[in-house]
């Protein structure tokens, strides 16, 4: 009898699996070790065993959060295997696994392989085709298994799923993708896997032709170029090179060869054109990662490195604050003078005149009192405008919101996305619509992953300051549902999804509705809550804006744009899980802080690592809170040590602090016991609502609102 389990990295069978992909790397294509590894870890292989648990196939796969997609790297089975249902038992146990979480499931495959006929079998649909990495050319098809959640969960624009992580490989990687599969060149063959384009997209740079160029066979040269123009090139202004080029040059030797000339350009290309992965085999540029990554924000990295870790890189290019570091950066209310230069600047790249934005922002600029522009910018350097409108009460609209392209604009735009939400609700208003046809697909990332859902032309989400049950935020929804007739559906979907969710108590479901509808929380969602102390000093720089303002020199610049951040403390005692709750109590700490010994926030805990401070230390990086020293501090200066780091996002600053004194009143009436902290604590989720509803404003005609 068949029997489907998942494996983690320890697993007996996972070195079977490895042998099995390995005789069957012909279709397969190569992985590296560390991949398996990585996604056993995860546990994202799944193994069909028999009876004397011998392997008789295995599916690996990955997911993409951003999209709410899984994507298939490999089905394998055993070939004396197939035809007896193995690759059906394998996928059932896939659908099962992933269907609470994700919109559905997708494969790229060859059309000449023998795989292809099975897709449509298991339920695939085939949506598109596109150019393979193949010698031949061969075409992917891209087959599509939908789990058939509510369309409110279907992303508005299929094309977004197209978004990719841009990677800019050197000239000896691209020769040995040129050549066949060799031993010698497997690690960066494994570049070519058609699973791999499901996020990644190679680039070459315009440096790559003179590189062709020096070779001396005219045949070569023809062939070369012919292959460099099946990769996306990247383009910056000539000034933005040469200036890096400069700065770059401090990396190489004082002497440098032909090659190491050409290395140094096609680095600073890749720079300049605002790549975050330049991936290499050269061991001494590999060896400046961490320089270089300090100094411009991209990081170098091994063929391998890219295939094993792709699933956190796709994270890390979408924030990136570390590079606001130092930055003044202000948000400031436009003036009248302004308008002709913000139509040359904010202009959309294609298809907008300046005559048609002037069009879309006069109405706004003319009227103050309706609205309001403000514009952020960094050492005078225009980074995003947008206009809030507020001609209907319980309506926030956004008409212009446009984000400068570059290597901020994925951080700066979830960062405007959230200050609306925010915005919004503090001012009492039900729903926030963007209604600007021009927006940059950072803006529509950000949009998306805060809960906004494309509706009729237009980007709506209902933020709501309530604290509910499923059944009180029904009818809520459904009045929502009568009060804005052009936004019904809307309003219709999301109570649909809460009906089908409830019943199971599908706790995956439940969450994104309440995050869909954030601030808003439901009490009928059963997740841990905890209390967690924090320093003045890191609450400052994490998230308390009062706090930071109590300080001589404020909090850092660059984390005024974090809509997810990251906290390292000791890795015991291991109370934290996620998902969860937190309040944040912030401690007495070193100084005199107003607001100190005080829950001040709550925030959403989306991940806990314990690791070594190394590991951790390079895996959230991204975040550029914490330097190395102050990581290696809570490690207690011990290389070897491990420690917790825990990622949280969405964090709400409470109006009103609750002081020790009134939590010490809460603890004696529930517990009879006295309130100490030192270390997290759980807290009953009842205790955990009590204590927010304390920290928010009280309710207003049935709302609570949060600012």
């Amino acid at each position: 009898m068949m029997k489907i389990v998942a494996i983690d990295e320890i697993s007996s069978h996972l070195e079977k699996v490895m042998e099995l992909a390995q005789a069957n790397n012909a279709t397969l294509g190569f992985l590296p070790k560390g991949a398996f590894i990585g996604y056993a870890t995860r546990k994202q292989i799944l193994v069909a065993l028999d009876d004397e648990k011998n392997v008789l196939g295995y599916v690996l796969y990955g997911t993409n959060r951003k999209n709410m997609l899984v994507y298939i790297v490999h089905l394998c089975v055993r070939r004396s295997q197939r035809g007896k249902g193995v690759a059906k038992a394998l996928f059932d146990e896939l659908k099962k696994a992933t269907k609470d979480t994700f919109r559905g499931i997708r494969v790229r495959c060859r059309r000449d392989y023998e795989a292809s006929t099975l897709w449509p079998k298991l339920g695939f649909v085939a949506t598109d085709e596109m150019p393979g990495r193949s010698k031949r050319g061969t075409k992917l098809t891209i087959w599509w298994f939908n789990h058939g959640h509510p369309t409110l969960f279907t992303l508005a624009d299929e094309r977004r799923t197209q978004s990719k992580l841009k990677v800019a490989i050197d000239a000896n990687i691209f020769y040995q993708l040129q050549d066949p599969p060799t031993s010698s060149n497997e690690e960066s063959q494994s570049l070519l896997a058609d699973w791999l384009q499901e996020n990644v997209e190679l680039c070459v740079t315009n440096e790559i032709l003179n590189e062709i160029n020096r070779h001396p066979d005219e045949d070569e040269r023809r062939r070369g170029r012919a292959f460099a123009s099946t990769f996306f090139r990247l383009t910056s202004t000539d000034d933005e090179f040469q200036k890096i080029n400069e700065d770059l040059r401090d990396f190489f030797p004082e002497h440098m060869s032909t090659s190491d000339e050409s290395d140094l350009r096609q680095l600073a290309w890749s720079i300049a054109a605002d790549v975050q992965f330049f991936v290499t085999r050269d061991r001494e540029l590999l060896k400046k990662d961490d320089e270089i990554y300090d100094r411009f924000g991209t990081r170098i990295v091994r063929p391998s490195d890219l295939v094993i870790n792709q699933d956190r890189l796709m994270r890390e290019i979408e924030y990136q604050p570390a590079r606001l570091a130092g930055s003044q950066i202000k948000i400031e209310r436009v003036h009248s003078g302004q308008s002709s230069s913000l139509e040359e600047t904010f202009r959309a790249p294609q298809e907008e005149t300046k005559a048609d934005l002037r069009q879309r922002l006069q109405p706004c600029l003319a009227d103050p009192h309706i609205f309001e522009a403000a514009i952020v910018q960094s050492a005078e350097q225009p980074l995003a405008l947008i206009v809030y409108g507020r001609q209907n009460q319980r309506e926030l609209e956004i008409p212009v919101f446009r984000v400068m392209g570059g290597s901020l604009s994925a951080t700066l735009s979830r960062y405007l996305v959230l200050r609306t939400v925010l915005i919004s609700s503090g001012e009492e208003r039900v729903l926030t619509k963007v209604t600007d046809t021009r927006l940059s697909d950072d803006v529509i990332d950000a949009l998306q992953e805060s809960g906004f859902v494309f509706t009729d032309g237009i980007w709506i989400k209902a933020n709501l300051s309530v604290v509910e049950t499923v059944e009180e935020l029904a009818s809520r929804l459904a009045s929502l549902s009568n009060h804005f007739p052009q936004t019904s559906q809307y309003f219709q979907e999301m109570i649909n999804v809460l009906k089908t969710a409830h019943p199971t108590n599908n706790i995956q479901l439940l969450l994104r509705i309440e995050r869909s509808l954030w601030p808003a929380k439901i009490t009928d969602i059963d997740i841990p809550a905890f209390v967690v102390p924090i320093w003045p000093v890191w609450a400052m720089h994490l998230f308390d804006p009062d706090i930071a303002r109590q300080d001589l020199f404020g909090a850092e610049p660059s984390l005024i744009f974090n809509v997810e951040n990251v906290y390292y403390r000791a890795s015991r005692p291991k109370v934290l899980s996620a998902p969860a709750r937190i309040l944040w109590y912030i401690s007495k700490g070193k100084g005199k802080y107003q607001g100190a010994m005080s829950i001040r926030a709550c925030s959403y805990l989306d991940e806990v690592v314990i690791d070594k401070s190394k590991d951790l230390f390079s895996r959230f990086r991204r975040l550029g809170i914490y330097q190395w020293e102050d990581v290696f501090r809570v490690a207690k200066e011990r290389i070897d040590q491990e420690i917790m780091a825990f990622r949280f996002s969405n964090t709400e600053v409470f109006k009103t602090p609750i002081h020790r004194d009134e939590l010490q009143t809460i603890w004696e009436e529930e517990t009879g016991g006295k309130f100490h902290i030192q270390t997290p604590i759980s807290i009953p989720k009842q205790r955990f609502f009590r204590l927010y509803k304390m920290g928010v404003q009280t309710q207003q005609e049935g709302d609570l609102y949060v600012r």
